[in-house]
């Protein structure tokens, strides 16, 4: 797999970056095979079966959980709640469905250690509990040794408004005093890209989380395409 990066937008190469924003699901974390699981559970428990899990969660890529589970809801007239029998069978689960992609531990490492600011935009809540288990991004976060992005990070209750409108980018980029300009954005979802664009970010489309077959760049085009995390060290000087 390739370690460079493609330009694909029309501003060229970014110059001047110097902290990071990443999505969490397909982007830093390979949560996938924990996704399907417990949304097959919930199709299962409520009998849909106009589509698959695995299909659903395609097309929902980058949509907050909640926003495309109610829609989904309201279109079949279903009376049962998805969203909360999906977040049970998420959350509480038996750990060891969540992997970082590779590469992604060195560059984490290498950006930490060359004190590059970073921070997280989720369209995942952030801190929740159910059925008296805590959940949320900072659970998966400390499960991934990964709890130093925790104060930086935004998750869906922390906002009023989801990607791609800027709200919880603003909030990232406060906290951690960084500007737009200087900031590259990192996802795997056309959302992401736009909401990089809408806060006046540089993005960048995180390749090694979205298969060629499934990448929609119609609706979003991003400044840069990485195949692979250790790519993104060449925009640091390494």
């Amino acid at each position: 797999m390739s370690h460079s990066l493609t330009i694909t937008g029309p501003r060229g190469a970014p110059t001047s970056i110097k902290a990071i924003v990443w999505d969490f699901d397909d982007t830093i974390a390979d949560t996938l095979n924990a996704r399907i699981h417990a949304m097959r559970r919930t199709f299962e428990q409520a009998g849909v079966t106009h589509t698959t899990a695995e299909a659903f969660i395609v097309e929902q890529r980058g949509v907050p959980l909640q926003v495309s589970l109610d829609g989904l809801k309201a279109r079949l007239g279903l009376s049962v709640g998805l969203t909360d029998m999906y977040r049970t069978a998420y959350w509480v689960r038996k750990p060891g469905l969540l992997r970082l992609f590779d590469g992604l531990p060195e560059l984490l490492s290498a950006l930490k250690h060359a004190q590059v600011p970073m921070g997280i935009v989720t369209s995942k809540a952030r801190d929740i509990v159910v059925q008296g288990v805590p959940a949320g991004t900072l659970v998966e976060l400390a499960e991934l040794g990964l709890d130093w992005l925790a104060p930086h990070t935004v998750g869906f209750e922390d906002v009023t408004h989801p990607k791609p409108h800027p709200e919880g980018l603003a909030r990232v980029l406060d906290r951690l005093g960084v500007a737009p300009h200087e900031t590259l954005v990192i996802g795997d979802s056309p959302a992401d890209i736009q909401l990089a664009h809408n806060g006046g970010c540089w993005s960048c489309l995180a390749g090694w989380g979205v298969p060629l077959a499934q990448r929609d760049l119609t609706r979003a085009t991003p400044d840069l395409v990485a195949e692979h995390p250790l790519a993104l060290l060449s925009l640091f000087g390494d």
